[in-house]
């Protein structure tokens, strides 16, 4: 094969390297693969691949996940607008416990409640704990996203911080429904936000938009005696 064929140059370029290189076949065919840019479509797929390393390394997790401990009923799930009691421990990826519903003093769980699907806790509870049957115990993988995300939270959670919490759902107390027994969940949340923006239509409540004041930044009333004859 000849030196122009095999490095991939017209036969003037290939002469004027075994010139060079006092008819050095390999010396000259070295001399002329070292001085031949890289292939564009390779350097470019090397780019590409190395693009979406990045993009993969960079992108948001939002993925919550439960790992089911102990089994439930099975049957009874919470639904929008449901109060719970739970009991659980949170931690860090390091196994570090930052809170829990467990009181030392008196060596047992106070249960927690607060009502779910309404923004009361973090995201990730309200996404888990709606898989939970009553009674089930389970453990809740929360992404830093459906967490405290970027803040954190005050000294104990640092910012960007994935979170795990062992959860026991003990009670579910039903929202009271308007609709009848039973009637809760996605179709009570729609009707509720739908009554609510009728009566704010209608004058029979106060505008989502009211901007709410303490009563110490109030404006007071003048005393009687300061008031117009």
């Amino acid at each position: 094969m000849t030196l122009a064929k095999e490095a991939g140059i017209d036969k003037k370029a290939a002469k004027a390297a075994l010139v060079e290189h006092n008819d050095d076949y390999d010396a000259a065919l070295a001399s002329v693969k070292a001085d031949t840019p890289a292939d564009p479509a390779v350097a470019a797929e090397g780019d590409l691949s190395a693009l979406s390393l990045e993009n993969e390394s960079s992108a948001i997790n939002t993925t919550v996940s439960v790992v089911r401990v102990e089994v439930g009923d099975g049957s009874t799930f919470p639904a929008y607008g449901d109060t719970l009691q739970v009991e659980y421990k949170g931690t860090l990826e390091d196994g570090t416990e930052f809170d829990s519903s467990y009181l030392a003093s008196r060596g047992a769980h106070v249960p927690f409640s607060f009502r779910i699907g309404m923004g009361k806790v973090i995201k990730g509870w309200d996404e888990a704990i709606m898989q939970m049957s009553l009674g089930e115990k389970a453990i809740i993988f929360v992404p830093a996203s459906k967490a405290y995300g970027a803040q954190g939270a005050g000294d104990k959670v640092p910012p960007n911080s994935d979170l795990k919490f062992e959860v026991r759902l003990l009670k579910i107390s039903r929202q009271t429904s308007c609709l009848g027994p039973g009637q809760h969940g996605g179709v009570q949340r729609k009707t509720h936000e739908y009554a609510e923006l009728a009566n704010q239509l209608l004058g029979r409540g106060p505008p989502s938009n009211l901007e709410l004041r303490s009563p110490d930044e109030r404006q007071q009333m003048p005393l009687t005696s300061e008031m117009p004859a």
